[in-house]
C-alpha cells in the first residue's frame, strides 16, 4: 500500500499520462503524411508553424504537427525513429513536467522535441547537460535535426 506522501506525489498521474498519450495518437496520425514531404517541403513546416504560432495558435496547439516534424527530421538525418515513449518524454516536459529516464533511453531525442516546439515562439531555447563532452557531442548530434 502507498503511504501518504507518495500518494500526494503521484495526484493527478492518470490525467497527465492520457494528455501525454493524446500527444502520442496525434502525432502518429500525421506521420504518414509528414513522411511524403520533400526535405525542403519538411525545412518549411518551421516557417508555416511560426505564423500560425503569431497568428494566436498555441505551442500546445501546434506541438503535434511540431512533433511529428522533429521525429521525421531524426529518422532522415539521424536514422532515428523516436518511440511513442521518446514522444511521451518530451511532451511531459514541454507541459512542465518532470520525465525520469534511465541511460540508454534517448534523453538527447527526447530534448530535440519541447527544444524544436518552444523556439517556434522565438524567444531562444536552452537544453542543458551534465557536462562538457556530452554538451558537444548532443549539440553536434541534434544540431542536424533542426
Amino acid at each position: 500500500m502507498a503511504n501518504p506522501l507518495e500518494k500526494l506525489l503521484r495526484a493527478g498521474e492518470g490525467r497527465i499520462i492520457r494528455r501525454l498519450n493524446q500527444v502520442v495518437k496525434a502525432v502518429n496520425a500525421l506521420e504518414e503524411d509528414i513522411s511524403k514531404l520533400t526535405d525542403d517541403e519538411l525545412r518549411n513546416e518551421t516557417v508555416e508553424l511560426r505564423a500560425r504560432f503569431e497568428k494566436g495558435e498555441t505551442l500546445d496547439q501546434l506541438m503535434p504537427e511540431a512533433f511529428a516534424a522533429v521525429r521525421e527530421a531524426a529518422k532522415r538525418t539521424l536514422g532515428m525513429r523516436a518511440y511513442d515513449v521518446q514522444i511521451m518524454g518530451g511532451a511531459a516536459l514541454h507541459l512542465g513536467n518532470i520525465a525520469e529516464m534511465k541511460t540508454g533511453e534517448g534523453k538527447t531525442l527526447v530534448a530535440t522535441f519541447p527544444a524544436y516546439l518552444n523556439a517556434i515562439a522565438g524567444k531562444g531555447v536552452h537544453v542543458i547537460t551534465v557536462n562538457d563532452f556530452l554538451a558537444s557531442y548532443q549539440a553536434e548530434l541534434m544540431g542536424r535535426v533542426y
